[in-house]
């Protein structure tokens, strides 16, 4: 009996019965158990549809509890805080911060630690404990990169150490590089970089593509391109011996000069030139770094944003020059930002702007950080302080081409591969010395001493009367502009004579470039009052001519006729 007792305690208990019955299932099997005779079966059928309807309003009342327990829940229940993930110190453990406090907290199992990254928020609890990942930040305080620290972190704020801080590199962040000047998003803590952002004007908008411009394209300047290369080329070719002799490098160049006339183009020949040459010497591979910074750029109507602009032009090139390249800082028109302090319009700009560049300028070894090249129409309106030895060492005045110069200018526009018309068109085995002569004969014209070439008298303070004439006032620019008339002349007259049927139609016979076409376009280009100042101010008519204010009593420009135009209003002294 024992035996069979124990092994009925053994038996798994099964005895729950029948399922339970709800309240109308129950009275259902009364009412099926009361004879269908029975008169009180109808009071029984009227009292059952009474307890069904009890029973769904109990129902809905039940689901309305329900619901408002959990609007209740939901509106006495403290909120989740949002915090920045920064690592994870040991297993299941995270390093988080939370309004700037920091915690090592707990994570829900449910969230995968090794998933998160540096920099993530993460949503916590009451309990601190990490229950939720929110990816990163797609908002937040943006401030500028001034110093990079190590690998993984950043030093963000003022450049004067006041309100600065330091921050870690989130893990979106580890393999971009980043400079001082950069801008980057930070999370609202102030804890973790997020992300870089493009400046509204990059740095690189400064950045100007050298093309492949040997010393011969430039033409009509031997005396100020000699004068670049022994003072920029030979300090870095040959630095060893300028070592020997203990000969300090020049630190930065003035180009100065009539407009039109090449500085720009001098600037690039420069800096691809001299690239050139370290590469040939140091066998590296180093590529120049042309920025072409146009003076009204810099200047701004914020208090403190031209000195901050300035500093970053400066930043830039000293971090190219650590990434290998040469950096070229080539500024024209220097006169606008560099300009006298108390002459400017912009004096109260200028009074900070002028010192902040020559701070920076002081903070330059020799040309082996950075070359600097200003370039300036109006020499006389740039600060002493600039100019001073020690800052701006050498001054290369960029005169307009004599006859010479202006025939190897013509010779580099007037190309072999154009097509020329006339004699030129059958000189296929000596094209290039029927160009030289085509050159000649149009030089002929435009610079002789004719009554057509009259285009100022200027009266001195002696007295005496000298003549202007065209060729005096020649540029490279303006030469560049004779050819590309040239050229449009010719375009025109092809189209027109394939128009009219004059050429014939199945040939490739193009109507080129003729010595009558740049005789006509000389004549065009000056004839155009727009290339020179219609204006009374006089300085702008002293730095076209080339001549000293002080010894100028007055402009009369030379009408085509022969007679002489009304001296220019304002220039009388």
């Amino acid at each position: 009996m024992d035996d069979e007792r124990s092994e009925e305690s053994r038996e798994p208990e099964n005895n729950s019965g029948p399922p339970e019955l709800s309240l109308l299932e129950a009275f259902d099997l009364l009412v099926a158990s009361i004879p269908p005779e029975n008169r009180h079966r109808r009071e029984l059928y009227v009292m059952r549809s009474q307890i069904q309807s009890q029973q769904e309003t109990i129902g809905e009342a039940r689901q309305m509890i329900e619901k408002l327990e959990e609007v209740i829940k939901k509106v006495t229940s403290p909120a989740n805080r949002i915090g920045t993930y920064l690592n994870n110190p040991a297993r299941d453990t995270a390093h988080i911060v939370v309004g700037g406090a920091e915690y090592y907290c707990n994570v829900d199992p449910r969230i995968s630690l090794a998933k998160l990254r540096k920099g993530t928020r993460v949503l916590v609890n009451e309990a601190f404990v990490i229950v939720g990942d929110l990816g990163f930040e797609t908002a937040g305080p943006v401030t500028k990169i001034t110093e990079v620290i190590g690998e993984d972190r950043l030093r963000v704020g003022s450049e004067h150490g006041l309100q600065s801080l330091v921050l870690q590199r989130s893990a979106a962040l580890m393999k971009i590089s980043l400079k001082s000047g950069d801008e980057v998003r930070v999370d609202p803590n102030y804890r973790v970089a997020l992300e870089l952002l493009t400046h509204p004007q990059a740095r690189d908008h400064y950045l100007d593509e050298v093309p492949e411009l040997p010393w011969e394209k430039v033409g009509g300047q031997e005396q100020a391109l000699q004068a670049i290369k022994d003072a920029i080329e030979l300090p870095l070719i040959h630095g060893e011996l300028f070592e020997k002799f203990q000969h300090a490098t020049p630190k930065g160049f003035l180009l100065y000069g009539p407009p039109g006339c090449g500085k720009t183009l001098i600037g690039r020949a420069t800096a691809y030139n001299l690239t050139k040459k370290l590469r040939e010497k140091c066998g590296e591979d180093m590529k120049e770094y042309f920025m072409h910074v146009k003076g009204p750029e810099i200047l701004n109507m914020w208090v403190g944003e031209s000195e901050r602009i300035v500093r970053e032009i400066f930043a830039t090139a000293r971090e190219k020059r650590r990434e290998g390249f040469l950096p070229f800082l080539f500024i024209d028109e220097a006169e606008s930002i560099l300009g006298t302090r108390r002459a400017s319009r912009y004096s109260n700009i200028l009074s900070t702007l002028v010192p902040m560049f020559c701070s920076e300028m002081d903070g330059i070894d020799s040309l082996h950080d950075i070359v600097i090249i200003l370039a300036s129409n109006r020499a006389d309106l740039i600060d002493p302080a600039i100019l001073r030895p020690g800052r701006i060492d050498r001054k290369i005045k960029v005169n307009r081409p004599n006859r010479e110069g202006a025939r190897d200018i013509y010779r580099i526009y007037l190309t072999d591969d154009l097509p020329y018309d006339g004699a030129l068109a059958k000189e296929a085995a000596n094209l290039g010395a029927a160009i030289d002569k085509l050159i000649e004969r149009v030089l002929e014209v435009q610079f002789a001493r004719r009554e057509e070439n009259k285009f100022l008298e200027i009266t001195l303070r002696s007295g005496r009367k000298e003549v202007l004439y065209r060729s005096d006032l020649l540029s490279g620019a303006i030469i560049a502009s004779i050819v590309e008339r040239a050229k449009a002349m010719a375009i025109k007259r092809t189209i027109t004579n394939s128009a009219t049927g004059i050429s014939d139609p199945g040939s490739n016979h193009v109507s080129g470039i003729s010595e009558s076409d740049l005789q006509q376009a000389f004549v065009a280009e000056f004839n155009e009052n727009d290339i020179f100042p219609p204006t009374d101010i006089t300085e702008d008519w002293f730095k076209l001519i080339d001549f000293d204010p002080e010894n100028v009593v007055k402009i009369s420009p030379v009408r085509r006729d022969g007679q002489m135009k009304p001296p220019l209003r304002g220039v009388v002294i």
